[in-house]
């Protein structure tokens, strides 16, 4: 888990996996390959099907490409040998569990992988197409990046840090600490920086990795992901998948400017002789197309699906886009559409105008972002991530009376049943406080290994459960306010929900696409229900059969028939996070980049109501007293929903 990897969303997406594009050969680099002027193509992009969810590209200049496919952990790890000039795949290698970045030496006869989920990286023999060794590695590794002389090997992990390794001995030179999960780095032309995005950190650290020093800081915000340099060196293009920006660094002066996307950019590469950057637009289903010299949009490619990771082809004639959803896109300097569009419709009837905006909520402002929420009696607490303190909101008067500080970055909180207590995780402390209700204080903490985002409490108040980035589920003795067990989880988990049976405790694993049914007292496994994309905020039926979860990457409300484990599910407008079930059975979920609050009605497995809150809408919570919904905005406030 990545530190704040939804708060400052995304699934990532799913999802969301990572690829990153860092060295002189691999696929957003210009050095090796062709960049002087190339065809226009047929103004049709060419498709090739490649199932397993592909994500990381490295294109070698002999004419193929080693394309990861990770298939999200349903299945073992494979790196698919593409030939360019066919378009066809040569060669399946066997890798570790959810390969997700690619690259490949200098002289094409190694390749390394970055086995994400067997924490190492896979050694290729490129000439036999084979895995011939690994190197551990500290945690879930994610980007990748060579030295020049193509001796160290440079790595980020899920523990927050950048690792060099001496490729000829296997072991670690040294590491850095970073302020967060960094998904992309890539090595300057020069080979005297290493550039990393600390994607939750919302960053790009200029690091002399030969001393393993940060040299300077850029801070931009939001989510930067994938970099890629100008053909003279100049310009550093950083995408930004929340804030939706292209990112110029003019390398010499330390200065930046900024160029407007059409949605939440992540891969990136410059293509056209020079000419042309193409951004995937993860959200959007979507290639933008920028002219570099004047930085105007030139066309928006809808490809559709979920564009990852973009790379240059050897011959610098097509752009590749690898798709979550099952394809390789090839994209011609004119392509702009999939497939070539049919004769026009005759024109409809005009529509009827829209109805007026949903506006049934009261606004309470919280400066510093609101991101968990929690209601008890007559108040509730709402954590401000950016202030590092709780909020007390009176429900009565929907106003706020008091705030007070608690850890470094404050996320989810929860009440025990007498609303005596409240437990919130700390997530940059490694700590949960312990706060007092009646005075509004933390009187304690209780330290746990790694970041802390969500918090469960059992039905007697006795157990805490806990998850981190160190993707463990902790439960912790609240007598004692000590950890007495804990279980490995197969990917990050943002979101628990304890049964009121007293015995079971629901965990969402956000990037591994399931839902864990653990049995609490014991802390083992029951059941694994597998849904795919990013599961997240959780609910459950009055009756205890039918357990909801809102779906961030697949636009979906799922519902799981808890008696055989049956799935099905309903359609949203965007991407869920938060999710609370009102009194009447109604399931109240927050579409986190839309802006927008959906009602369902499982019962009959439609959207009855959709309210505009704009922002950025996060958890969810219920005032069954006065029939109220509290959805807190990332954006600065909590609405009230009547």
């Amino acid at each position: 888990m990545s530190r704040l990897s939804t708060f400052l969303i995304a699934a990532a997406v799913g999802a969301t996996l990572a690829a990153g594009c860092s060295s002189p050969t691999d696929e957003n680099s210009t050095g090796n390959l062709n960049t002087g002027p190339v065809p226009a193509g047929d103004g049709t992009v060419a498709r090739m099907p490649l199932p397993r969810a592909p994500l990381g590209i490295a294109v070698s200049p002999e004419e193929f490409a080693y394309i990861t496919q990770p298939d999200h952990g349903f299945s073992p790890g494979t790196l698919a040998r593409v030939d360019l000039d066919s378009r066809s795949v040569t060669a399946s290698v066997a890798v570790g569990v959810v390969p997700s970045l690619v690259i490949l030496n200098a002289n094409g006869t190694l390749a390394y992988v970055s086995n994400q989920w067997s924490d190492n990286i896979g050694i290729i023999d490129v000439a036999t197409n084979t895995q011939i060794d690994t190197i551990p590695t500290d945690g879930d590794p994610f980007a990748l990046a060579l030295s020049p002389d193509g001796g160290t090997l440079l790595v980020t992990t899920n523990v927050n840090r950048l690792f060099k390794f001496n490729l000829a001995t296997k072991t670690v030179l040294g590491s850095i600490a970073l302020p967060a999960t960094s998904h992309h780095i890539l090595m300057d032309p020069h080979g005297n920086y290493l550039y990393v995005a600390t994607r939750d950190g919302g960053t790009v650290m200029e690091v002399d990795w030969r001393a393993m020093a940060v040299h300077r800081t850029f801070t931009f915000g939001g989510r930067p992901q994938d970099m890629v340099f100008a053909p003279d060196g100049r310009d550093l293009y950083v995408a930004n998948e929340l804030s939706n920006i292209l990112h110029v660094i003019h390398v010499g002066l330390g200065t930046t400017s900024d160029i407007p996307l059409a949605g939440g950019g992540e891969g990136l590469a410059i293509g056209n002789g020079g000419k042309h950057i193409y951004v995937g637009l993860v959200f959007a289903g979507a290639v933008q197309v920028i002219e570099r010299s004047s930085g105007e949009t030139v066309r928006l490619i809808p490809v559709g699906g979920i564009p990852r990771e973009i790379a240059l082809d050897y011959s610098g004639r097509d752009v590749l886009v690898s798709n979550e959803s099952g394809w390789v896109d090839f994209i011609e300097p004119s392509d702009s559409l999939v497939p070539p569009p049919p004769p026009p419709p005759p024109p409809p009837p005009p529509p009827p105008p829209p109805p007026p905006p949903d506006t049934g909520y009261t606004r309470v402002g919280l400066g510093d972002g609101a991101l968990g929420v929690a209601v008890s009696g007559d108040i509730a607490y709402v954590t401000r991530p950016y202030a590092n303190m709780v909020a007390r909101l009176d429900l009565r008067t929907n106003s706020v009376t008091t705030s007070f500080p608690v850890g470094n970055l404050p996320c989810y909180i929860v009440f025990n049943s007498t609303g005596t207590r409240a437990y919130e995780a700390n997530q940059f402390s490694d700590n949960v406080s312990v706060i007092n209700v009646a005075t509004n204080t933390q009187i304690a903490t209780i330290p746990v290994t790694g970041d802390p985002l969500p918090v469960a409490i059992s039905t007697d108040d006795k157990s805490l459960f806990v998850t981190t980035n160190a993707n463990r589920l902790f439960k912790v003795d609240l007598t004692t306010n000590t950890v007495t067990g804990s279980l490995a989880l197969p990917a990050t988990s943002h979101h628990l929900l304890t049964h009121p049976n007293g015995t079971l405790l629901y965990v969402a694993t956000r990037d591994g696409g399931s839902v864990l049914e653990v049995n609490r007292q014991s802390m083992t496994v029951v059941r694994t229900f597998t849904l795919g994309g990013t599961p997240q905020g959780m609910a459950m039926s009055a009756d205890q059969n039918e357990l909801y979860v809102a779906n961030e990457s697949s636009n979906t409300l799922q519902i799981i028939w808890l008696p055989n484990g049956g799935i099905s599910a309903i359609p949203l407008a965007g991407a869920g996070e938060g999710l609370a079930r009102d009194a009447d059975g109604k399931l109240w979920v927050g579409l986190v980049f839309s802006g927008l609050v959906q009602v369902v009605n499982p019962a009959t497995s439609t959207v009855v109501r959709t309210i505009t809150v704009g922002g950025t809408p996060r958890e969810v919570a219920t005032d069954a007293a006065r029939h109220h919904v509290l959805v807190a905005n990332e954006a600065g406030w909590v609405d009230i929903i009547r």
